[in-house]
């Protein structure tokens, strides 16, 4: 989030992620040999759950599209070549030029896809809703106005965790792999309130309920009760290769209303939704990257390239490579 949201805003949404660590597509524009801009002019730009970070120039050239999703137009580049096509899907707040520090590893072995979602960096909010659903959509349709083919490896870090596996559940056939980092479960909140007491119970609710009262109702924060009710509805992720990658430090992103006892629940409560994460695909491999906090892809790359680059060549003998 940016420095000038309300802090209440975003308190909220480290909240919600508590423990977590937490028509057809018609191409507009297109040109080659530009790079992700580097996000506001102090260099700090937004980050899932309200935490401001440095976001460096990409380090390689992509080539820009601006594509007609239906509705409103979406912003996002292109870098290197090669099947499959990996697709990085940011967390709220995050512009696409939070993957920046992770894209060289990976474009120089296969084709990577970045972009804005509705409302973010030079993509265009329209009048359509912001839930998951339709980013999923709208991400399917960018993807074919860039003109880069299947198979997908789709990447989902924070929010865009959730993105990604309505997008992968809507076309599973075009999906080779998915990629969560520091994700959230569609149950967190819920089990949240189930878990903790007294003042921590009580500190909890009234955050909630101030956030109801400040979310736009239109906004993608606001948005989360439908987005968490296509989570549950929708089909089974596809049989691909599968990893989720977990922060081991999941003290930063407790916010100081709880207790020292009820963070110890919350904590534990984050690892057993992360688990749930696992198993939503038979053989899931889970990363518990220790010591690392919520922003893997900006503060340890390595730790998404790493497995990222594994499943690329997974896939590649499977698709005759």
């Amino acid at each position: 989030m940016y420095a000038n949201r309300p802090p209440l805003f975003l308190l909220l949404a480290v909240v919600l992620m508590l423990a977590v660590r937490t028509g057809g597509a018609v191409a507009e524009e297109a040109e080659s040999g530009r790079r992700a801009p580097s996000g506001p002019r102090d260099g700090n730009a937004g980050a899932p759950g309200g935490q401001a970070v440095l976001l460096s120039e990409c380090e390689v050239d992509g080539t820009e599209h601006t594509v007609d999703v239906g509705g409103r137009k979406l912003n996002g580049f292109v870098y290197g070549e090669g099947s499959p096509t990996i697709v990085l899907v940011s967390g709220f707040g995050a512009p696409q030029a939070y993957w920046n520090r992770t894209v060289p590893a990976l474009a120089e072995r296969a084709r990577v896809v970045t972009y804005d979602r509705a409302g973010y960096g030079r993509s265009e909010v329209g009048d359509l809703p912001l839930d998951g659903g339709r980013a999923a959509a709208d991400l399917h349709r960018l993807l074919e106005g860039m003109e880069v083919a299947p198979p997908y490896l789709v990447v989902g870090h924070s929010y865009g965790a959730s993105v990604a596996r309505l997008f992968c559940s809507a076309y599973p056939d075009d999906i080779g792999g998915l990629v969560l980092v520091d994700g959230q479960h569609e149950d967190i909140l819920g089990e949240q309130l189930r878990v903790l007491e007294g003042d921590d119970l009580a500190a909890l609710e009234q955050a909630v309920a101030r956030m109801g009262e400040m979310a736009d109702p239109g906004s993608e924060m606001g948005s989360q009760s439908e987005t968490r009710e296509q989570l549950r509805g929708s089909a089974p992720l596809p049989q691909v290769p599968y990893v989720v990658i977990t922060a081991g430090d999941r003290s930063r992103a407790m916010p100081p209303i709880f207790s020292d006892e009820g963070k110890e629940v919350l904590i534990a409560l984050g690892v057993e939704l992360q688990q749930r994460l696992v198993e939503l695909i038979p053989g899931g491999e889970h990363i518990l990257a220790e010591g690392v906090g919520h922003n893997i892809p900006v503060d340890h790359p390595e730790i998404v390239t790493a497995p990222v680059l594994e499943m690329v060549k997974a896939i590649r003998p499977a698709e005759g490579l």
